[in-house]
């Protein structure tokens, strides 16, 4: 059974349509993280690469780098807020503790 899909996979990724994996070694890259990720999706090739790219911070950075030359990139993460400044404790004179 895994053969056939295996079989499947590498037909769906050198399939002509889409844009995914246009030579070998790029098919090779991400195949095991199309049938980690994705394997629902096979042997939809469209359904493939949306997958992979949905998991883009997931996948080996093997795949990672065939995908990033066909999808946008992406957007920077917002930087961390800083918290803002204490205010500094006013200084008039020490406390008294002691009833008046």
């Amino acid at each position: 059974m895994n053969k056939r899909i295996a079989m499947l996979m590498l037909l769906a990724l050198s399939a002509p349509a889409g844009a995914l994996a246009q030579s070998q070694d790029e098919q090779q890259a991400c195949t095991n993280d199309a049938f980690q990720f994705c394997q629902y999706a096979i042997p939809d090739r469209s359904r493939v690469f949306a997958c992979l790219a949905e998991n883009r911070r997931a996948i080996s950075p093997a795949c990672r780098q065939v995908m990033a030359q066909y999808l946008p990139p992406e957007p920077a993460a917002p930087a961390p807020k800083k918290p803002a400044p204490k205010k500094a404790a006013s200084k008039k004179g020490p406390l008294q503790l002691t009833p008046q």
